[in-house]
C-alpha cells in the first residue's frame, strides 16, 4: 500500500476591516516632553494638533503611528 500526498493551495489577502476606522496619533520626541495627540480616526487632525504644539514650544520632531484593525480572508 502506497501513501500519496496532496497538496493544496489557498491564497489570502489582508483587507480593512470593513466596521473599523484607522487611528492616528502622535507623540513628541524632544527631550523631557511627554507631549501626544490624542488618538483620532482623521490623520490631518493629527498633523495639526503637532503643528499647533511645535507653535507653543519649538518642538519639531514626532513619532506618528497609524493602526487599524484588520482581516485575513480566503480569496475565492
Amino acid at each position: 500500500m502506497s501513501v500519496k500526498a496532496v497538496m493544496r493551495y489557498i491564497t489570502y489577502s489582508m483587507r480593512r476591516h470593513p466596521s473599523a476606522e484607522t487611528t492616528a496619533t502622535a507623540r513628541c520626541l524632544s527631550f523631557e516632553c511627554d507631549w501626544t495627540a490624542e488618538p483620532t480616526p482623521n490623520a490631518d487632525v493629527c498633523s495639526d494638533m503637532c503643528i499647533k504644539h511645535t507653535g507653543r514650544t519649538g518642538h519639531m520632531t514626532f513619532v506618528r503611528e497609524f493602526s487599524e484593525v484588520a482581516v485575513v480572508e480566503r480569496v475565492q
